[in-house]
């Protein structure tokens, strides 16, 4: 057609399934490296508030033997934890806020955060985190409850 010569010919149905391969392999990446980091965070916080809670054996056996109730003292140590957690969430999301306002880790071709995405994340974030706190605390401390007072006293660490 013209001075136009057609050399290569591709099908729809191959720049199609081209495009979509790409776009998978990308979503299959940021998924691998999504639950990678969650591990290691999830494995990170639960190691973290498990040994916490695990030096805090002699406080629990003290407590109960002072009258305190199982339901107080997990109160206690979980409430503690989740307040560690919402006094760093706020710099976090500072930090965050900074990181976009920067553009120091923007993906290209991507929309730019928006204070509703940001809160979101941040939301969903500190949920998931809180979770990880309550697991970390939550076994080891009912672990610890079952230890009678004198023997949880007794035991040198």
């Amino acid at each position: 057609m013209g001075n136009n010569l057609l050399t290569n010919v591709s099908s729809l149905d191959d720049i199609r399934r081209n495009f979509q391969h790409s776009t998978t392999t990308q979503l299959r990446n940021y998924s691998a490296g999504m639950g990678f980091m969650m591990i290691n965070i999830f494995l990170g916080l639960l190691g973290t508030f498990w040994f916490r809670t695990q030096q805090r054996v002699n406080e629990i056996a003290i407590r109960r033997v002072n009258g305190a109730t199982r339901r107080g003292i997990f109160g206690r140590l979980i409430g503690e934890g989740v307040l560690l957690l919402a006094l760093v969430t706020p710099l976090a999301v500072a930090a965050d806020c900074l990181l976009t306002h920067y553009d120091i880790c923007a993906y290209y071709g991507a929309h730019h955060s928006t204070a509703l995405r940001i809160a979101v994340c941040a939301g969903t974030s500190f949920v998931l985190m809180a979770l990880m706190v309550i697991a970390g605390i939550w076994f080891p401390a009912r672990r610890a409850m079952r230890i009678e007072p004198a023997q949880a006293l007794s035991i040198d660490n």
